[in-house]
């Protein structure tokens, strides 16, 4: 991938994840890298095509996240919290998720965005719902609904919290992030 493709695609990332899809434009991205409007078109011909490839790379360091974590052998408590450690970085770069910047947005996007935002949030959910049914079966966790409900919990309970820090300004957020993990752990 070229170095200009993957600062557009960084940019665009931070730009959705700060200002929201629709409050930026190919303009913002052109001044802070310094090219040209029709630089950005050569790679992403339209803002859509931008924004599918943002969610998919998404998906990608998703991925590979997981993958890492079962390669270094990560129990399921030492991968949850890495799943929630991403939200908390976002909160210490006071950023959304793409999925709480994306989703208030979903009806305006395209519906290739549409479908590839659907896919990471589905992928998000069955990894988690497998991790919790996994940990509860050895002892890790213990909670009393089904793991995919539980899953919907916990993943709808890190975007708001990440919306409601926005408003909330001194939010604990480590409170949040600990409060998961003791929920799950009684």
């Amino acid at each position: 991938m070229s170095v200009t493709r993957e600062k557009i695609i960084e940019l665009g990332e931070n730009l959705i994840r700060t200002k929201g899809y629709n409050a930026f434009s190919y303009q913002d991205i052109s001044s802070e890298l310094g090219i040209k409007n029709a630089a950005i078109h050569y790679y992403f011909p339209s803002k859509e095509n931008l924004g599918t490839s943002i969610v998919r790379t998404n998906i990608q360091r998703f991925d590979e996240m997981v993958e890492n974590m079962h390669s270094r052998s990560f129990d399921e408590a030492q991968q949850l919290e890495t799943f929630i450690r991403i939200y908390t970085k976002s909160h210490r770069e006071q950023k959304l998720c793409l999925m709480g910047s994306l989703g208030p947005d979903f009806n305006t996007l395209n519906p290739s965005m549409q479908q590839e935002l659907q896919r990471m949030t589905d992928k998000i959910l069955i990894w988690l719902s497998g991790l919790l049914q996994s940990g509860k079966d050895k002892g890790i966790f213990s909670f009393k609904q089904d793991p995919a409900s539980k899953a919907l919990m916990i993943l709808s309970s890190l975007i708001a919290s990440l919306q409601l820090s926005r408003i909330l300004n001194k939010m604990d957020y480590k409170s949040i992030h600990q409060s998961i993990i003791e929920d799950l752990k009684s």
